[in-house]
C-alpha cells in the first residue's frame, strides 16, 4: 500500500497555489516539474493553478487520484482526508503541521485523523511532514528546490528541515539518494513501515535514519533484524536537555539512550554520532563490496595521514593488515627506494599512476589483506589526476572494498571529480574514510551474527 505513495500513477495537491511562497505552492510547482502522472491542483478560491485547471475538492477531478499531498490549515484537514477517502485515494502525505506536536487539542485532532484515514483504508505519510522524494520517478513532493543525484541510498528523516536541508547538500556533495522520507509525527507509517517497505524496494541498497524517537520498539528491532540491507542510524536526544526538545519538536519519546544503543546493536542496526558520518558510510555502502575481515592495508604518500589512519583504525577496531614477505618484496620494486613498504605504506611522495595501481593491486592480491585505504595528499609538486585514475581502475577489478581519501583541497578537484564519477567513496581527511569502512566491516560482522543467526533481541522503551 505505501507504494501508492511512493510510486504513484496520479496526485492531487490539496492546497496548490499561484504563491509559490506558500507551501502549497512550492510543492505543487515541483511536483509539476519532475512527475509525469496526472497532477491535479485542488484549491476552492483558484480556477488555474500554476497554468493547470484547479478544482475545488478532490471529489471533482474527472480522473483517478491515487496519491494527495495535503497542505492546508489544521482544522480543514479532517475534510479534506474525507474527501480523499470517498474519491479513492489510497495514500496521503499531510503535510500540515498543528496536531500532536502542539499538545492535548491538537493529540486529540491526530487521532481523528487517524481514524478517518483507517476507515477508507487509506495510508499516511504525516501530519507535520515536509514531505517525500523519490528520484527515481521524479516525485518531489516537498519544498526543496531540486532533486537529489540518483543513487541507491533512501533517507528517512524525522527533522523534516534537516532532512531536506540534507538532501540539498548532498547534491552538492555528489551523493545520490533514492528516497528522501519526511516522516512527520508517524500518526499511521512509522519506522516499521518504512524499513519494511524499503527492504522490498530494488531501488534502495541502503536505508539511512535520523530518529527521535521509535514508537513501536520491539517491532522496529524484529524487523530491522531480518533486513539484511545496511541501516545506519543517528539517534538524537542524547542528553536530558535534548530528549526535552524532542517531544516538543514532534511530540515523541525519546526513551533511554543505553536502551538504545544496546538494542540498535542487538538489531544490526550501525548508530552513529554524527550527520557526516551516516553519508559517509552510505556512500561506501552504495559503492563497495562488504570485506571479509577486518584487515586494513594503507597507502599513503604522504606519512603523517598514513599515521593518522591508522591510529583511527585501532580506534575503530580494524586491524592493520600483516603483510606476506611476498607482497613486501613486490611492494619495494614499485616504490621508491627510501620509501617504506610495510603497512602502513608510505611511497615518500611518489603519486604516478605506475605506483598506485601496482601497490593497491599487491595489497588485494595478498589473502592477508580484507580492504585497503588510498590516500593521496597533494602538494605543488603532485598531480591529483593519475593516482584517482589508478584507483578507479582498480576497484573495476576487486571483490575486495577501496576506500579513498584525497586531502588538499584546490588542486585536487580534478582527482576527486574522477573518483566521484568512478562511484568511490572519497573522503576529505583520514578519519572519515577510516569510520567507513568501519562500517563495512560492522555490517558485515552483524551479517555473520545478528542478521542470519537471529539472536533475541529487546524491546526499546515504549515498545508494544
Amino acid at each position: 500500500m505505501l507504494s501508492s505513495i511512493f510510486e504513484p500513477g496520479s496526485i492531487a495537491v490539496v492546497g496548490a497555489s499561484n504563491n509559490e511562497t506558500k507551501w502549497g505552492g512550492r510543492i505543487f510547482k515541483n511536483v509539476l516539474s519532475g512527475f509525469k502522472g496526472n497532477v491535479y491542483p485542488v484549491n476552492p478560491k483558484e480556477k488555474i493553478v500554476q497554468g493547470v485547471t484547479a478544482y475545488s475538492s478532490v471529489l471533482e477531478i474527472p480522473g483517478d487520484v491515487e496519491m494527495a499531498v495535503i497542505a492546508i490549515p489544521s482544522g480543514l484537514v479532517l475534510d479534506a482526508v474525507d474527501e480523499c477517502g470517498r474519491k479513492g485515494v489510497k495514500g496521503l502525505v499531510v503535510v500540515s503541521a498543528g496536531f500532536s506536536e502542539t499538545g492535548k487539542e491538537g493529540a486529540a485532532l491526530e487521532k481523528k485523523l487517524v481514524a478517518a484515514v483507517r476507515k477508507y483504508g487509506m495510508r499516511m505519510i504525516g501530519p507535520n511532514t515536509l514531505g517525500i522524494v523519490n528520484e527515481n520517478i521524479g516525485l518531489n513532493a516537498t519544498v526543496i528546490g531540486r532533486l537529489p543525484n540518483t543513487g541507491t541510498i533512501s533517507f528517512i528523516t524525522q527533522s523534516g528541515t534537516l532532512g531536506l536541508a540534507i538532501a540539498d547538500w548532498t547534491i552538492d556533495m555528489g551523493i545520490g539518494l533514492c528516497k528522501v522520507i519526511s516522516t512527520g509525527n508517524k500518526a499511521d507509517t512509522d519506522d516499521v513501515d518504512l524499513i519494511e517497505y524499503l527492504d522490498n524496494d530494488p531501488s534502495t541498497g541502503v536505508i539511512a535514519m535520523y530518529s527521535e524517537g521509535i514508537n513501536r520498539g520491539k517491532e522496529f528491532m524484529e524487523a530491522a533484524r531480518c533486513i539484511k540491507k545496511p541501516i545506519i542510524a543517528i539517534k538524537t536526544g542524547r542528553s536530558a536537555k535534548g530528549a526535552k526538545a524532542v517531544f516538543s519538536h514532534t511530540g515523541s519519546m525519546a526513551g533511554s539512550d543505553e536502551i538504545y544503543s544496546a538494542a540498535f546493536r542487538q538489531a544490526g542496526i550501525l548508530r552513529v554520532d554524527t550527520i557526516d558520518e551516516i553519508f559517509d558510510a552510505a556512500l561506501a555502502f552504495s559503492c563497495q563490496p562488504l570485506p571479509n575481515g577486518n584487515r586494513a592495508a594503507i597507502l599513503s604518500n604522504g606519512g603523517g595521514a598514513s599515521i593518522v589512519a591508522t591510529d583511527e583504525c585501532e580506534k575503530q577496531g580494524l586491524d592493520i593488515a600483516e603483510l606476506s614477505g611476498k607482497t613486501k618484496e613486490k611492494i619495494k620494486s614499485i616504490i621508491p627506494a627510501f620509501a617504506s613498504a610495510s603497512n602502513p605504506i608510505d611511497t615518500a611522495g611518489a603519486s604516478s599512476y605506475d605506483v598506485y595501481s601496482g601497490v593497491i593491486d599487491t595489497l588485494l592480491s595478498d589473502k592477508n589483506v580484507d580492504a585497503v585505504i588510498a590516500i593521496y595528499v597533494h602538494t605543488v609538486m603532485s598531480d591529483a589526476v593519475p593516482p584517482a585514475e589508478a584507483v578507479m581502475d582498480m576497484t573495476h577489478k576487486s571483490a575486495k572494498p577501496i576506500i579513498s581519501c584525497w586531502m588538499g583541497g584546490a588542486g585536487t578537484e580534478k582527482g576527486t571529480e574522477i573518483l566521484k564519477k568512478g562511484c568511490m567513496p572519497n573522503y576529505s581527511v583520514p578519519e572519515r574514510a577510516v569510520k567507513a569502512l568501519a562500517a563495512l566491516v560492522k555490517h558485515r560482522e552483524f551479517l555473520d551474527t545478528v542478521k542470519i543467526k537471529g539472536t533475541k533481541t529487546g524491546g526499546l522503551e515504549g515498545g508494544k
